[in-house]
């Protein structure tokens, strides 16, 4: 078994680089903390292959597919360095698949069409499935040439099977289903795994499913089954908890179900790949079958129907069966807090001192300005006005383009509204169009929300002689990003209160989504050692800055809005 550095393929290690591996290697379970720049994709990657035995599979969970393109990209140059490596990204089904790539569809009517489908690549796949297994066995991969062999993700999956590292979304272990399916293609239980979960604080925030009174409206007009005519007035009450089986029934349900498979099989012949139907179907069925699990709640809130998990530590039991893993993120912090609503009170926890942050200044805003909602109601107007004219001064003295985030999209606009910015789109399809038109030359002041599609993920960089440079100059955190105080917010609060404490509650809903906001928006100034910014907090509600990493609270200085223009000026001078 070879030491992490036997694998290393980079003739030098960054600043604490090999401490993160050592760590890493060590331990069976680890939270980690690391920051962005420290190469932690490569780090862990060499760990975990160094600590693997026989018959066992490093299986890298990653949110995005850059994230996972880096971890493929890594798992390339380990492999040119120590020796022969497979790795296998696999991709969306949907994504890859060549027959059905369709924007309007969504998963689960891709996953019937393809089914219901004739697919001359699902028969190349399987009259060439040897093939696939030999190259598999041999340790090479088909790249650029998986169309050949049938069904790319039919392909990859068997190739999966023969794989050291597998590289795959967040669903391949935390849904049920899909769980299954993927390890019995692999041949291999939980207890055979090595998992590596990227980006970790995203396993907070969990993803549900909603239903909108239009889409019950359009599978009305699509298949006119009573069902649905009875199940409209479901979304024009108030906001409440709700049970399925009150709503409809498992045997309406099926009915739902195949009327709109039969829908998508006669769309399918005239071209069309959309069954409103089969979506109210999909989303019903889900409902009900949440009815037997603790872990999820369904209810009504601003005229939609949500189905939404409950507590992190739940969702995430799998993983805690692997042989190894481990939990990391840049932004993953207070660990101690991820640990426990996480349920990993067993794992270690590694914090990696920030490697950039003598090229950042933190300022806060001592008195003045707060997006509380107290501070809204009491002057209105006044208060966008006010903070429209702070962000002014300080991208004055900003020599390059200023980003300033908002807690949210209506505050943004409300600010936005008084000044001459670029705002952040709210739908998706704009946003590649606006970072091109942020990132043209030229300074610029650039409106987001924090938690929002700028604020993560998105690298503000640009090419330069000495390697990329980040383009941003100033961040600012205009108002602290605190979860909105909902409906939902206020069912999962009582829960959690129920299951944990008020106090823990309190940390687990509202100071944890407020940090990563926080800190996801600041990490996007400062991306290498050629980087500078300053990072300013225009909220006066410094109480609450003492939850952020240490780092940043012994750097932290409050001043006086004039004071902050002004070092602001000075630190880019100097």
């Amino acid at each position: 078994m070879p030491a992490p550095m036997e694998l290393f393929p980079y003739p030098e290690v960054r600043p604490f680089q090999d401490e993160l591996m050592q760590v890493v290697f060590t331990a069976d379970a680890m939270l980690a903390s690391v920051p962005t720049g420290a190469g932690k994709s490569v780090a862990s990657l060499c760990a975990f292959l160094a600590d693997r035995m026989e018959g066992e599979k490093v299986v890298v969970l990653t949110r995005t597919k850059s994230q996972a393109e880096i971890f493929l990209r890594e798992a390339g140059r380990i492999s040119r360095h120590a020796g022969r490596l497979l790795a296998v990204h696999l991709h969306s089904k949907q994504d890859l698949c060549p027959v059905f790539r369709d924007e309007d569809t969504t998963y689960e009517e891709f996953l019937e069409l393809c089914r219901l489908s004739r697919c001359t690549y699902r028969e190349t796949f399987r009259q060439r499935v040897h093939e696939i297994e030999e190259l598999g066995e041999m340790g090479r991969f088909p790249e650029g040439e998986l169309l050949a062999y049938g069904c790319p993700h039919a392909v990859l999956l068997e190739l999966a099977k023969h794989a050291d590292v597998v590289i795959a979304s967040y669903g391949y272990l935390l849904s049920p289903p899909l769980r299954s399916q993927f390890l019995t293609k692999l041949g291999l239980d939980m207890g055979e795994l090595l998992v590596i979960v990227d980006e970790a604080h995203n396993l907070h925030a969990q993803e549900g499913r909603s239903l909108s009174r239009r889409t019950v409206e359009l599978a009305l007009r699509e298949s006119g089954e009573e069902v649905l005519q009875e199940l409209l007035p479901a979304f024009s009450e108030e906001d409440a908890l709700l049970r399925a089986g009150e709503l409809v029934s498992p045997s309406e349900v099926e009915r739902l179900y195949r009327t709109g498979v039969e829908h998508l099989r006669r769309r399918l012949k005239r071209g069309r790949k959309v069954s409103h139907t089969y979506r109210v179907a999909v989303f019903l069925k889900g409902a009900l079958a949440a009815e037997e699990e603790e872990n999820w709640i369904f209810f009504r809130q601003a005229q939609k129907l949500h189905l939404k998990p409950l507590f992190p530590a739940e969702h995430l039991k799998p993983l805690r069966q692997a042989r190894k893993v481990l939990l990391m993120s840049g932004t993953l912090e207070p660990l101690e807090m991820y640990r426990e609503v996480f349920g990993f009170e067993g794992a270690e926890l590694y914090s990696c001192p920030p490697i950039y942050s003598r090229n950042v200044r933190y300022l806060a805003l001592r008195s003045g300005l707060s997006t509380a909602m107290g501070e809204r109601e009491r002057r209105g107007e006044e208060l966008w006005e006010s903070y429209a004219g702070g962000i002014e001064e300080i991208h004055r003295a900003t020599p390059s383009t200023t980003l300033a985030f908002f807690p949210s999209y209506s505050i943004m606009h409300s600010v936005g509204r008084h000044l001459n910015a670029l705002m952040e789109p709210k739908s998706s399809k704009r946003l590649g169009e606006f970072l091109q038109q942020v990132k043209t030359p030229g300074k610029k002041l650039v409106l987001g929300v924090a938690g929002g599609k700028l604020s993560e993920g998105v690298e503000y960089t640009l090419p330069s002689p000495e390697g990329r440079r980040s383009i941003v100059g100033t961040v600012v955190i205009a108002g602290l990003p605190f979860p909105a105080p909902d409906f939902e917010f206020e069912v999962r609060r009582k829960l959690y209160e129920r299951r944990y404490s008020p106090p823990r509650a309190y940390a687990y809903l509202v100071l944890l989504p407020m940090i990563n906001r926080v800190l996801q928006s600041a990490g996007r100034a400062v991306r290498s050692a050629r980087d500078r910014a300053c990072v300013v907090f225009l909220d006066d509600r410094l109480e609450h800055l003492r939850h952020l990493p240490e780092h940043i609270r012994h750097e932290l200085t409050p001043l006086e809005l004039e004071e902050i223009v002004e070092e602001v000026r000075w630190f880019h001078a100097h």
